[in-house]
């Protein structure tokens, strides 16, 4: 009984301690859900088509070839989108359910045409962003607890048509932002064999009464510490160009070519936390205990079944730990390529129906390397990712009700880059199906709203990647959906 006892206490680091967790600290990454399909208000409603049609100022994100079609001097679109979303999560534990709090993507566009054939703007959007909340202390929160991350992009823009038939654009993509993560390191119930044994050998060591006392006063149920990544990202730069073809009067294609653009955080920040005093205090206490002098207070025969050397692992892994309290870190990751086609037809003057085709250059994200300060004695991690490039096809109509009103709707499919085999709940991608419909409303010649509702549902997946203990594997089914509103207005002067 002893022997099998000591056992459990030199694997409850492994398996309560998240001794493997600091080689998975990691920025978030996204899959599909890294892109932020929701930039117009305007064209959401139309399943967020747009390379081949001529949306004004708001062509600068879908086909800035786009731009030079401008029908007045001055073309202004700003907007919000609401995206308020949900992982449902069914593992050996149970079932648990994220409670993010509700995004808010913004975009701008202004443009300006200064002459009959050449068009100027800048915009600014939201292309990429994350937000997942897990329950306190769920299964899997030695992967992730909380992320947050907000990615912005400021383009200025300049679109050049020859002729009535051909156009060209091009623009600067000036990318910044910030997030934040959060992860459980020393998971709930970590220390219950540790007071178990404790108050099994009070009577032999009298000290230990003292620590199975504080071990049974740690708070039930709930992990016990963690640590918070947060930075802002330096400025990276990317370019975004197209070419429009008028076909004829009613068809036109379009394509754009979006630059991959490498995300840096030079200057980011660790911080431990706990669950209380108490806590801290256990922690601290096992951290630095004296196990040679321990094992030596007990009688030989209980001594020689003591695995010190791995018990000792477990307190180096819990130093290296608190090496990280308020370290910094340098760590980088892609915002992918992105290659659009689209074409679209206008039978009438009132009807128009868009379908557009999109690459994702996700290839390009095959680790993540985090490298800490020299306080850590320069600690380097690196875990691979080995995501696959992706696909989406969106498709769209809309109808002109009169001068006052115009109705759309569209839906779209986005595939996943995430593999089955690495899939880690922070990361929780699938097919994705999105349906969509929207109205603008004009109640003065010069002003438009846009309103759209947007509902997206993935397809549930079975996934796994490695335990943050090292010991297996997590796994378990997700499945994600979100509604998305959003309102737009747009001037023309």
């Amino acid at each position: 009984m002893i022997k099998k006892n000591f056992k459990t206490l030199a694997a409850f680091a492994k398996k309560g301690l998240a001794i493997a967790v600091v080689c998975a600290i990691s920025l978030p990454a996204f899959a599909e859900g890294y892109q932020v399909n929701s930039q117009s208000a305007r064209q959401e409603g139309m399943g967020h088509t747009g390379t081949a049609l001529k949306l004004g100022a708001e062509s600068m994100l879908f086909n800035p070839a786009g731009m030079a079609f401008m029908d007045s001097k001055w073309d202004i679109s700003l907007g919000v989108t609401g995206i308020s979303s949900k992982v449902k999560f069914t593992g050996e534990s149970g079932k648990v359910e994220t409670d993010n709090p509700l995004s808010t993507p913004l975009f701008g566009y202004i443009g300006y045409k200064p002459c009959k054939n050449l068009a100027i703007g800048v915009s600014l959007t939201n292309p990429a962003g994350n937000s997942l909340v897990y329950p306190d202390s769920w299964a899997g929160s030695t992967l992730i607890q909380e992320v947050s991350l907000k990615a912005f992009s400021v383009q200025p823009t300049v679109s050049y048509k020859f002729n009535d038939i051909i156009s060209i654009g091009a623009g600067l993509m000036i990318d910044f932002g910030s997030f934040a993560q959060k992860k459980a390191l020393v998971a709930a119930g970590a220390f219950d064999a540790m007071g178990a044994m404790a108050s099994q050998f009070a009577p032999m060591v009298p000290g230990l009464g003292n620590m199975a006392n504080a071990i049974a006063a740690l708070p039930a149920g709930k992990d016990l510490a963690g640590i918070e990544l947060s930075g802002n990202s330096t400025v990276s730069f990317g370019f975004n160009v197209g070419v429009l073809v008028n076909v004829s009067k009613k068809v036109s294609l379009g394509a754009s070519y979006r630059s991959k653009v490498k995300m840096s955080v030079e200057e980011g920040e660790a911080e431990l936390y706990y669950a209380n005093e108490t806590a801290s205090g256990v922690i601290n206490t096992f951290t630095n205990l004296d196990l040679a002098s321990l094992a030596g207070s007990l009688p030989p025969q209980v001594a020689s079944q003591i695995p010190l050397a791995a018990i000792q692992g477990q307190q180096a892994t819990l130093k290296g730990m608190n090496a990280l309290d308020g370290a910094g870190f340098e760590a980088a990751l892609p915002i992918p390529s992105i290659f659009n086609f689209g074409v679209a037809y206008k039978p009438t003057e009132k009807w128009a129906i868009a379908a557009d085709f999109q690459y994702t250059g996700w290839s390009a994200y095959e680790s993540l390397v985090v490298k800490f300060d020299e306080t850590t004695g320069n600690y380097t991690l690196s875990s691979h990712k080995g995501y696959d490039d992706s696909y989406a096809v969106r498709i769209g109509a809309e109808r002109v009700i009169s001068d006052f009103a115009t109705v759309r709707i569209g839906s779209y499919i986005d595939t996943t880059p995430v593999q089955k085999e690495n899939y880690n709940p922070e990361t929780p991608g699938a097919f994705v199906y999105c349906a969509t419909a929207g109205a603008s409303l004009s109640p003065l010649k010069f002003f438009t709203i846009d309103l759209t509702f947007a509902y997206l549902t993935g397809k549930a997946v079975n996934g796994s990647c490695p335990a943050a203990s090292g010991d297996g594997n997590f796994a378990g089914e997700y499945k994600k959906s979100a509604i998305m509103p959003a309102i737009g207005l747009r001037f023309k002067f």
